[in-house]
């Protein structure tokens, strides 16, 4: 039987009786240094050991990986992975430091997947489990198990993945996540929240891929495709680097939907020399030959 812990929340310097507390750092988030490509595995059995489940990085890493070498696990196959253990989560974008705050001070850690540091193409989730004066705490799977993160970097880290975050969480903690959440608990609203945010940061920065990328996805997931195919094709143009397509196919969604496979082929084919093995790309670059007649 898996060994059951309660999670404690430290709360210190408490403000006016609305505002939130000036420092909280969750106690009991089990750590382990990942192996090769494994922020995943160690993100899962870092949140399930916070809830009372001890798993190891191993048992995380056959469950969650196609091979010890697949260097991709979604937020999508965390969030089913600890729907194993009795854990509803919710995935948003357009996250800010408030909310982190929020969530946190709720007794509720966060899962952010951001850049693995400054200048890195590489994707990497992280935990925030504690913030105090403009910083926050983070688990991180490479970096340590506290990881301190100034609001400047964090939101620059997580600029890369239009400010994705995951919350996991038993059923008697949903209310808090609702009440955290608001509007953005229903994901209509967060990809419109994230339409609205994405429109406005390409017109401020157009020459930033990552906000097309943001507006694409939203656009895509609120159903108006030709938009977001042509919002990822102006992505690629800017330069979105090729091991991005490791981690993110919404576009080779768009455009296979939105007739566009040789969009498809191109960046499929560039990415897998970096993974040859891909479930995602190589299904999405199959559809692409298939539909171009070869």
């Amino acid at each position: 039987m898996p060994r059951r812990l309660l999670p404690l929340a430290v709360c210190a310097i408490l403000g006016t009786a609305s505002a939130l507390p000036a420092s909280v750092t969750l106690k009991n988030l089990p750590y382990d240094r990942q192996g090769p490509d494994n922020c995943g595995p160690v993100t899962a059995l870092t949140i399930a050991g916070y809830y009372g489940t001890r798993i190891t990085q191993a048992q995380a890493a056959n469950a969650l990986k196609d091979s010890a070498r697949d260097p991709q696990v979604t937020s999508l196959e965390l969030a089913d992975y600890l729907g194993r253990f009795g854990l509803r989560s919710v995935i948003r974008y357009a996250g800010t430091p408030e909310l982190l705050r929020d969530l946190v001070s709720r007794g509720l850690p966060v899962v952010v997947q951001q850049r693995l540091q400054p200048g890195s193409n590489v994707a990497h989730f992280r935990t925030v489990y504690g913030y105090e004066r403009g910083r926050f705490l983070t688990s991180d799977p490479l970096r340590g198990s506290r990881l301190w993160l100034g609001e400047a970097e964090l939101m620059d880290l997580w600029h890369y993945y239009n400010g994705e975050y995951m919350v996991s969480y038993p059923p008697n903690k949903e209310g808090e996540v609702r009440a955290a959440l608001g509007e953005d608990f229903s994901a209509a609203a967060n990809w419109r929240n994230l339409k609205q945010i994405g429109e406005s940061n390409v017109k401020a920065r157009p020459g930033d891929p990552y906000n097309w990328w943001g507006l694409g996805k939203a656009n895509l997931r609120l159903g108006l495709v030709g938009a977001a195919a042509e919002n990822f094709a102006r992505a690629a143009e800017l330069g979105v680097p090729t091991i991005y397509y490791l981690y993110r196919q919404e576009a080779f969604e768009a455009w296979s939907r939105s007739g566009d496979h040789d969009k498809t082929l191109k960046y499929a084919q560039l990415a897998l020399r970096i993974d040859p093995q891909s479930k995602e790309l190589l299904k999405f670059r199959n559809l692409a030959r298939e539909a171009l007649g070869g």
